[in-house]
């Protein structure tokens, strides 16, 4: 029988978390090479990642969205780091990682990259926490590899599209090629789109300068894969491993109603939480509700 919980979970807020003057510090940056096997695929033999907690602690594997990196993962490296061994990726092209050949990847390419990544760190099964792009990401890995994925965590959830016109799929390639051509800085602009309308200076300030360290070739590489006919609904049924969907109620990126409501409904055990008070980060703008409902959720 089909298992499904949609769980819409509003959290009233009189007032917008602050972020603290000074918020965690990031762990260094770490580099693994790329298994001999899979560099053909790769413009490049290096992985590179932020890592947290006891190497012999259960794996949370964190996948970052399109315009993000290991850096946005900045308060659950510290606030789970106590029970998993927190390990955030830098998706190909991102940072130090080498990017991927295929100009436009397919969903297969993404979910193979992860495996290629488990496998230089030497992990099999774990469990996933990611946010957009790195959302899909993770779909593809759980549809490819199931047995490979203990749970997921997804926030800010898309579903991507099927048969978008050509025309259609110029138009918001050149606006995506707008955004990152005006350089680091310029991207960092469009900071207001993925936040609430009560983020703080300090939110806004962390996700701006996680997005100015976005590299041209893996965002767009990214963007056209968002953009392709990969539609995720059609292969939920795929995804039987337990899903939580954390959703900000103000999330206008990838608005509840037409995406995660949806995914909710297609996976065969799923639970959707919409949290007040957040938009498409909710891991940065209320990171310990979200850590409070990750734990919970991957302990069960």
């Amino acid at each position: 029988m089909r298992l499904l919980s949609i769980l819409f979970l509003v959290f009233a807020m009189s007032s917008h978390t602050v972020l603290a003057a000074d918020p965690p510090p990031l762990p260094e940056l770490r580099f693994a090479q790329i298994p001999e096997a899979a560099r053909p695929r790769y413009n490049g033999d290096r992985f590179s990642y932020m890592e947290a907690g006891r190497k012999d602690a259960p794996p949370l594997v964190l996948l970052h969205g399109v315009g993000a990196n290991s850096m946005h993962w900045r308060f659950q490296l510290a606030g789970l780091s106590d029970r998993y061994r927190v390990i955030a990726w830098n998706a190909p092209g991102y940072v130090l990682t080498d990017a991927l050949r295929a100009d436009t990847p397919t969903c297969r390419d993404y979910a193979d990259a992860v495996a290629d990544f488990l496998a230089a760190l030497g992990i099999g099964r774990t469990a996933i926490l990611a946010n957009s792009f790195g959302a899909r990401v993770a779909q593809c890995f759980g549809a490819h590899y199931p047995d490979r994925v203990v749970r997921m965590v997804l926030t800010g959830a898309g579903i991507g599209q099927r048969d978008l016109p050509d025309a259609d799929r110029q138009k918001a390639v050149a606006v995506r090629q707008a955004q990152i051509g005006a350089g680091g800085y310029g991207l960092g602009a469009r900071v207001a789109a993925l936040l609430s309308t009560k983020a703080s200076p300090e939110t806004i300030a962390l996700v701006q300068d996680v997005l100015r360290a976005t590299n041209p070739v893996g965002f767009m590489q990214a963007v056209r894969f968002g953009l392709s006919n990969t539609y995720l609904p059609d292969f939920a049924d795929r995804l039987t491993m337990p899903v939580l969907l954390i959703q900000g109620a103000e999330d206008r990126v990838n608005p509840t109603e037409h995406n995660a409501a949806i995914l909710a409904k297609a996976l065969p055990n799923a639970r959707l939480i919409v949290l007040d008070g957040a938009g498409h980060l909710p891991e940065v703008e209320l990171p310990g509700r979200v850590n409070e409902l990750t734990a919970a959720f991957l302990a069960e």
